[in-house]
């Protein structure tokens, strides 16, 4: 029994042709084969194809495929073990000048047949170049093919027909890009040191599904919006994308609070309405900071030292 499973293994194979002939009945059913790669990929660097047999396998003791790739992109490697109890190699053939090949392994006896939810052959390819897109279309897939079929064997010799999958979605593309809206040189409303601007438009690319966008700013703020304090400027705003492979990409934005040191009235001097202004604002300074030239949280002695030591200076 052990040894008619191993021939029919061999013949289901090596002649499938004459089996999906005579026995069209059969292929109808039959279960997923896929390739399968990690997502993110890098130029230069290796990347594994395995050929995955879905759960739900009836019986299986034989795979053979029929595969091709883009050769502009993937230079084949070699052929690795798949995962047991797929130990038996039949046979494997590679044309480097069509960027395809053909390839069958099976179970030994007397291992037991496979339920599916397996490696059954894995490749190895080396990336010699970027596709055309983040998620290129069948980097490696299925071919058709009238000597070679792309069939599972079942451990009574009958070739099943699978549904192919091939694989679609290998992160290629070139690393992310960003660029900051233009820098943001704005004045703080009349007696106030803080400066509550729109920031304008962050433009971001990059290989998805999800692209993560962060931000840094040098006053320790953690919510972007957070009013800029004249006592901080010029307050620089690191923005960072970062793609689904842990790529990622900066541009640096800086936002100035331009006004002189006392000039509260904003009337291009420091003069006597100023003082007047932090008079009026004496002790814990408000929400908008009005009267607070140093910007310390209080309108004190310093803020009218302050506006002494600058009297007569003009707004830039």
């Amino acid at each position: 029994m052990r040894r008619n499973r191993f021939e029919n293994l061999v013949q289901g194979a090596l002649f499938c042709a004459a089996l999906l002939v005579t026995a069209p009945t059969l292929l109808a059913g039959g279960t997923s084969v896929t390739l399968v790669t990690p997502r993110c990929v890098t130029i230069g660097t290796d990347m594994i194809v395995d050929l995955r047999i879905g759960p739900g396998a009836p019986s299986i003791v034989g795979l053979q495929s029929a595969l091709s790739y883009n050769g502009a992109v993937l230079q084949f490697v070699s052929e690795e073990p798949g995962d047991a109890p797929f130990d038996l190699p039949i046979y494997f053939t590679h044309n480097s000048a069509l960027s395809n090949m053909s390839l069958a392994v099976g179970i030994a006896p007397p291992n037991a047949p496979s339920a599916g939810n397996v490696v059954a052959k894995r490749l190895r390819f080396h990336v010699i170049g970027a596709a055309g897109d983040c998620t290129p279309d069948q980097l490696v897939q299925f071919r058709a093919d009238r000597q070679v079929r792309n069939l599972l064997t079942d451990s009574n010799g009958t070739a099943i027909l699978p549904v192919l999958a091939s694989l679609n979605e290998v992160n290629l593309g070139p690393g992310p890009s960003i660029s900051a809206a233009a820098d943001v040189v704005g004045v703080p409303p009349v007696g106030s040191m803080q400066l509550i601007t729109n920031l304008g438009v962050v433009t971001a690319s990059g290989c998805g599904p999800i692209l993560n966008l962060t931000f840094v700013r040098s006053d320790g703020e953690l919510v972007v919006s957070a009013p800029f304090e004249r006592v901080n400027s010029p307050i620089s705003i690191v923005w960072t994308v970062t793609d689904e492979c842990g790529r990622s990409a900066s541009d640096t934005q800086l936002v100035t609070v331009n006004v002189v040191y006392g000039d509260l009235s904003q009337n291009g001097i420091v003069d006597a309405s100023d003082i007047s202004i932090a008079l009026n604002s004496w002790g814990p300074a408000n929400a908008a900071g009005t009267g607070d030239v140093d910007g310390d949280g209080t309108i004190n002695a310093k803020d009218i030292a302050l506006l002494l030591n600058n009297w007569g200076s003009t707004t830039p």
